[in-house]
């Protein structure tokens, strides 16, 4: 029996070094597939765990936020730590900084709106007894359109005595209802820098600079607001910290016109009313006047300005103290679309302009008066300014330069479409110096913590608490238990609302604002944070890899079944004659399973050998490949050899092309019975290139599902987009390894095949076939056959992905899945007959009759 063995592996050392080469494609294929994931483990695993803290670990809010909230399922939306106006108590906040683990708890007090101070313009060059035109524009950009957010034009007049005596100036004060004794005495003017509306919000500065490094951000440091105090007189003083620039983009322009009237004015010049005849007359321009408000230049400088034609002079004045404060309520959302897979959609609700407001507003506004203006007269010490863009967090491993810090920084919104539904090239939603408008930005003023009580007095002034918990450093279970624990003492010591920041990253939000016009910004996209986000992106990636690799694994033993299936088949006059001289079929199967131990042990051997030069495995690892190999091996061989044991020598004589009458039954009366009769003679070769193009069709349908499911599923966050854009390689390895395997497996039996249906192109060459026709038999059996599997792979794709997936696949996708494959294998044909067809010189053109 050995000595069989011998015999047998010297005089089949060809086929046999094609199994062994098959058997360490499958070895290889894991080593490779093994490395690859390892590969793209280590890839996300190393991203993931740089992004996988937020710039704290809770954020505890009132309960009364819970009628506030845009999204549940884990969404935090911006500067959502400053969208109530108090609730949390100081002595809360006491409780929570005693509470072990608690590193920092910072506080965040939103103490409302001021209207700021306008700079007063005046001309310099006016003279007096003249009218003149004010015509004054504030013009802004939201990064899509120029709005005007206000416009006035009106007369007025420079009031010397002379003009008492004149007809024109009696007229205008009776037509205007001014009694004598009220004269405008003041040159002609405008107010610029209005509206001026100033978000304010109190933090704890050395609580602040523990979780960002908010010293690097301010001119003058942070000492000097930790070292500013507070006078509590009458009309207390507050240290303030401003901000630099808002990204705002504004121009103001200021004309003035003096009016040329004529020496002589009647009575029936004046019959279509005063101020029309002046309009009507000749003017001279003496002031014209554009200047960026709301630049850093100009953003809190308190001056008057006095004016001659576009130059002026500056005149500085004391600190305007504040007066009035309003509160705007918080931003009111409406879910539109929130379905797994997809970016959610929301709708920002839109209100009426807050009545206060002197002028028109041509864009939505969406917030509302929340609460009754409240006079409180202080005195604004600003101490420094801070510059959002140097703010980083100290903990910023969810948080990559120009990523939102918290509240420091705008939104970060992207316009995508207009209000007429027209796509939009992304571009920047701009902040408007109204903030009842969407997109307030950051605060424009800072001040500490212990001021607000100055505002709320004995109401809870806090507005939210950020905790840092220590002892979190690593992104393990651990961690996750530890900031679980301080949640839960928070809770249980409290009662607030608290929301867990682990494992958060940026995640993509569309909001739809209510601009229902061309040039007016629709819909904008948005980083709101998700929680937990990091987590579910690594459960994703994992499971997607082990799907990848069973697919490799199940082509490579379609491949594996196909190569000593008909390695053993090719082998049955063989197993006859043994079987002839005695040889049982236990014996003979002895012989085998030795065949199989000594194919598997070369090729462990050759594996081990090259994964040397590449990533040397476990012996574990080792033993469970050459237990697949083994299991691969046997699954052909065991395939084969019942087929061509269960016969009896006489019949195993005629060797494997031998079939039986039954299958016989059609005529043949042309070449498509002829076809469907060669199909039905062998139906277990033909059958299992069937199932092979099916097979290949729909793992490739699959697996372009499935990558283009992960794919979705990471673009839903920043975080994941990054991530998808270095998997995408490595995805596509898998791919080209199974498709690798199916095409290997395919040609085999399409060699198979040819090279053993020599004996026919004999016969059909006698009887007259040219070679090109019987090239075209094969084409069009081969085509059947493509076509067939093709529709199968294709139909079950459509099921399972309909049945199982949320994700579609353009229509295309599956056209070409059932085309390609009969194509492919009509091409694949050709070239097979080409180099295979001709052993016997049949189809050259030389046979015998």
């Amino acid at each position: 029996m050995l000595r069989y063995l011998l015999i047998s592996i010297r005089e089949r050392w060809i086929t046999m070094s094609l199994v062994i080469l098959t058997l360490l494609t499958v070895g290889i294929g894991y080593l490779w597939s093994q490395t690859i994931t390892e590969r793209i483990s280590i890839q996300a695993k190393s991203d993931l765990e740089e992004n996988w803290r937020y710039q704290y670990d809770i954020l505890v809010l009132p309960n009364s936020m819970d009628q506030d909230l845009a999204l549940e399922g884990g969404w935090i939306p911006p500067q959502s730590s400053i969208s109530s106006y108090g609730d949390i108590s100081f002595e809360e906040l006491e409780i929570i900084r005693e509470i072990s683990g608690v590193k920092v708890a910072a506080p965040l007090s939103l103490i409302g709106f001021y209207e700021g101070a306008g700079i007063s313009t005046q001309a310099a060059n006016a003279e007096k007894g003249y009218f003149y035109i004010i015509n004054m524009e504030k013009k802004v950009n939201d990064g899509l359109s120029d709005h005007i957010v206000s416009s006035s034009n009106f007369l007025t007049y420079y009031y010397e005595e002379e003009m008492e005596d004149s007809l024109i100036f009696q007229s205008y004060n009776k037509e205007k209802n001014i009694p004598e004794g009220f004269r405008v005495q003041v040159p002609p003017m405008g107010h610029l820098r209005y509206p001026n509306e100033l978000l304010i919000v109190a933090i704890d500065p050395e609580a602040e600079e523990q979780i960002y490094s908010f010293e690097e951000s301010m001119e003058g440091g942070l000492s000097s607001l930790i070292e500013a105090k507070i006078n509590h007189s009458s009309q207390p003083t507050l240290p303030f910290i401003a901000l630099i620039n808002q990204e705002y983009e504004v121009e103001e322009t200021l004309k003035i016109l003096k009016i040329d009237i004529p020496s002589e004015v009647t009575e029936d010049d004046l019959t279509e009313g005063t101020e029309t005849y002046l309009r009507s007359l000749p003017y001279e321009e003496i002031v014209n006047i554009t200047i960026p408000t709301f630049s850093p230049e100009w953003r809190h400088k308190n001056t008057n300005l006095y004016v001659e034609n576009d130059s002026y002079i500056e005149d500085p004045i004391g600190i305007a103290p504040f007066s009035t404060f309003y509160k705007y309520s918080p931003l009111k959302y409406r879910v539109l679309s929130e379905q797994a897979g997809t970016i959610p959609e929301i709708l920002v609700e839109q209100v009426p302009p807050p009545s206060f407001k002197a002028f028109s507003i041509d864009f939505p506004t969406y917030r509302t008066l929340f609460d009754e203006n409240e006079d409180l007269h202080l005195t604004p010490n600003i101490v420094g300014y801070y510059d959002p863009g140097k703010i980083i967090p100290l903990y910023e491993q969810a948080w990559e330069i120009g990523d939102p810090v918290d509240i420091y920084t705008p939104y970060h919104s992207m316009i995508m479409e207009d209000g007429d539904g027209n796509k939009i090239p992304h571009s920047p939603l701009l902040p408007l110096p109204i903030k009842s408008t969407y997109y307030p930005g950051a605060p424009d003023m800072l001040t500490t913590i212990n001021a607000a009580r100055i505002f709320y007095g004995e109401t809870p002034p806090l507005s939210s608490i950020r905790v840092v918990v220590d002892g979190v450093s690593d992104r393990t279970a651990d961690s996750q238990r530890i900031i679980e624990d301080v949640a839960k003492q928070i809770i249980d010591k409290t009662g607030l609302r608290v929301e867990i920041m682990l494992g958060s990253a940026p995640g993509k939000v569309h909001v739809q604002l209510e601009g229902t016009e061309e040039g007016q910004v629709g819909k904008v996209e948005e980083a709101w944070q998700q929680q937990g986000v990091s987590w579910t992106i690594e459960e994703q990636i994992e499971g997607t890899n082990k799907y990848l690799f069973y697919y490799i694994l199940f082509m490579s033993l379609i491949f594996c079944y196909t190569v000593n299936t008909h390695s053993l088949l090719k082998r049955s006059k063989e197993f006859a004659m043994l079987r002839a001289i005695g040889w049982s079929r236990k014996k003979i199967g002895i012989t085998l399973f030795l065949e199989v131990l000594v194919l598997t042990f070369i090729s462990i051997v050759l594996l081990v050998c090259v994964s040397a030069f590449n990533r040397m495995l476990d012996s574990h690892e080792y033993l469970l490949i050459w237990a697949v190999l083994f299991l691969l091996t046997a699954i052909g061989y065991v395939s084969g050899s019942v087929k061509v044991l269960t016969v009896s020598p006489r019949e195993g004589l005629h060797g494997e092309t031998r079939q039986k009458s039954k299958r016989r039954g059609i005529g043949i009366s042309g070449l498509e019975s002829f076809i469907l009769h060669q199909m039905l003679r062998r139906p277990f070769r033909f059958g299992l290139l069937v199932i092979m193009i099916a097979i290949t069709t729909l793992m490739i349908l699959l697996f372009v599902t499935t990558q283009q499911s992960m794919s979705d599923f990471l673009f839903l966050s920043f975080l994941g987009d990054t991530i998808d854009m270095k998997l995408e390689s490595y995805q596509r390895t898998f791919l080209y390894v199974g498709i690798m395997l199916s095409v290997l497996s395919i040609g085999f039996i399409l060699v198979l095949s040819i090279v053993e249906r020599s004996s026919e192109w004999t016969l059909f060459r006698s009887i007259g076939w040219s070679r090109s026709k019987i090239q075209m038999f094969l084409c069009l059996e081969v085509g059947v056959i493509g076509c067939t599997g093709g529709i199968l792979g294709t139909l079950a794709a459509v099921i399972i992905i309909n049945l199982f997936t949320q994700t579609s696949l353009p229509a295309w996708y599956y056209i070409g899945a059932f085309l390609l494959p009969t194509l492919a294998l009509v091409f694949f044909a050709l070239i097979v007959v080409r180099i295979f067809g001709g052993k016997s010189n049949v189809l050259k053109g030389h046979y015998s009759a």
